[in-house]
């Protein structure tokens, strides 16, 4: 039988699908991303009690994710792109801008709290890009 924390930690299907579609199908370094190479990842670490909560899960290339847990530069392509203290404030934006209320303590678990307690909601305004937007 599953614990309450244990649950808390796995990343459900249904999270997994917000994911995708909050990072459209693109991993944070922007590269996109296949169904065979597509990975999970825990912002906050299992180990640490990161919850598999939306807010605290990013979707990364299995080259990307094998580099975060071994704390290596992160590689596109073959190529040099982020050190991995980069790429950890990469996904920390990402979750930043797309969360309401979002912080590193809330991705932890808090024993007797569901997934509605944290209070933490997804950010749907949408911001215009710099470089598309034209003034009227």
């Amino acid at each position: 039988m599953a614990t309450k924390l244990s649950k808390a930690k796995e990343i459900s299907p249904k999270t997994r699908k917000t994911v995708l579609e909050r990072q459209k199908g693109r991993s944070i370094s922007g590269v996109y991303l296949m169904p065979y190479s597509t990975e999970f990842h825990h912002f906050i670490y299992r180990s640490g009690s990161g919850v598999g909560y939306e807010w605290n899960v990013v979707a990364l290339t299995s080259e990307e994710h094998r580099a975060v847990h071994d704390h290596q530069p992160i590689k596109i392509f073959g190529r040099e792109r982020y050190s991995a203290d980069e790429f950890e404030i990469l996904m920390r934006n990402h979750l930043k801008e797309n969360y309401t209320n979002w912080s590193e303590d809330l991705c932890r678990y808090r024993k007797g709290w569901n997934e509605e307690d944290y209070e933490v909601k997804r950010n749907n305004q949408r911001r215009p890009n710099p470089k598309y937007f034209q003034p009227e």
